[in-house]
């Protein structure tokens, strides 16, 4: 028979009692695995994580060691040993296992409080039953107060996608915009590498996808350049601290063994314990932040539309382009009133859209390109005809 509810599990091991290393040193001790009162009760020991199950940390370096995570975790524990009232997690039995489905943190935090001498044999659960997508329900509908970011919803999103869920209907199942699925599923295109970095917080999902949005695949050389910018700055401002604090500790020092060598003290006196001046501490390498403004600047980027006006309003002028004539330093190019007219709204037109005459600024955008090659091609042609 498949032992696949707390009902079937606890019949199957009715009677029993599990030896299971607990505390510091590990001690085997007999723990009950599971009792049913008002509810089930487990022992934490016995509840297992399931790999690849849980999207916290999607993508991330080391999510658990993380010290937000590790202070997160800690703070449950401190909860389970001074007996404050935390929330059931919940769990799934699944061919004799257990496994928890919502608050994997929390679990995390009853064993550490565990490991630390904390008395807790059984904790309160929730069953959960289901196939894979109410399971996949329950990630994004019932987490354990930590809220999931943009990148781990797109992974859970991912999974209704692969099967066959429409993206409307994500959003009607979760209360969410189309243009929200949308758009958070579109982290998943991105760069491995540049996910990563968003995992590991050094830049944001809108931002990452603003980046990748304007430069392609470029973005991620883009920002972690930026990234490795700003840690170097980063890493100069805390030697100058470091430096100007140990500056301080050894005023101190000095200032302590002035005072004991001036003291006047009489024969036979017991001195004083020598008062030890603070250690220097070296604060923890930070961890960098892109933004917008850690970009290297570029030329404006001119729209679409104004590109096409340009170079539409260059063929009118072609004409009198090529009839450009030279008058000993000077060229002289002849126009009429519409001509004229023409360079005003071009003028007019560039302005508007933001554009820098400043030659020091030359437009860098990729789209660009064939306008500029084509006016430099037609100005070689018009002195070459001279």
């Amino acid at each position: 028979m498949a032992i696949d509810s707390l009902s079937k599990y606890r019949n199957a091991v009715d009677g029993q009692m599990n030896k299971l290393p607990v505390g510091e040193n590990d001690e085997l001790k007999e723990r009950m695995p599971v009792r049913r009162g008002n509810g089930w009760r487990l022992d934490p020991l016995i509840i297992l994580e399931e790999e690849d199950f849980n999207v916290r940390g999607a993508f991330a370096v080391d999510y658990w060691n993380r010290p937000d995570v590790v202070a997160y975790i800690r703070g449950f524990a401190k909860s389970y040993k001074e007996g404050k009232p935390v929330p059931p997690i919940t769990v799934e039995v699944r061919d004799g296992e257990i496994y928890v489905r919502d608050g994997a943190h929390r679990l995390r935090g009853m064993r550490l409080a565990l490991k630390e001498g904390a008395d807790l044999e059984l904790v309160d659960v929730v069953e959960h039953q289901g196939d894979e997508v109410e399971q996949a329900k329950l990630v994004l509908t019932a987490n354990d107060g930590r809220h999931l970011t943009r990148l781990e919803r797109a992974v859970q999103y991912g999974k209704f996608i692969g099967w066959g869920w429409s993206m409307n209907k994500i959003a009607s199942e979760f209360n969410r915009t189309h243009e929200h699925v949308r758009s958070t599923l579109t982290l998943l295109n991105l760069p491995f590498e540049l996910k990563q970095m968003i995992a590991e917080e050094i830049c944001s999902a809108s931002f990452a996808l603003k980046v990748y949005d304007e430069h392609g695949t470029k973005a991620l050389e883009i920002i972690k350049g930026a990234a490795s910018q700003k840690t170097e700055e980063q890493e100069e401002e805390d030697k100058a601290l470091a430096l100007q604090l140990d500056s301080v500790v050894n005023g101190l020092s000095e200032g302590l063994g002035n005072d004991r060598q001036g003291s006047n003290e009489e024969p036979g006196s017991k001195p004083d314990a020598p008062t030890e001046p603070p250690e220097a501490t070296t604060p923890p390498p930070r961890k960098p932040r892109v933004t917008g403004k850690d970009l290297p600047k570029t030329g404006v980027k001119i729209s679409r539309k104004t590109v096409q006006f340009v170079h539409k309003s260059f063929e009118s002028l072609q004409k009198s382009i090529d009839s450009i004539s030279r008058e000993n330093d000077y060229f002289v190019m002849k126009l009429n009133a519409d001509e004229v007219e023409l360079l005003k709204q071009m003028k007019s037109q560039l302005a508007a859209s933001g554009a820098s005459v400043d030659p020091q600024q030359p437009v860098k955008d990729p789209s660009q390109t064939d306008l500029v090659e084509q006016l430099d091609g037609q100005q070689q042609a018009a002195t070459s005809a001279q």
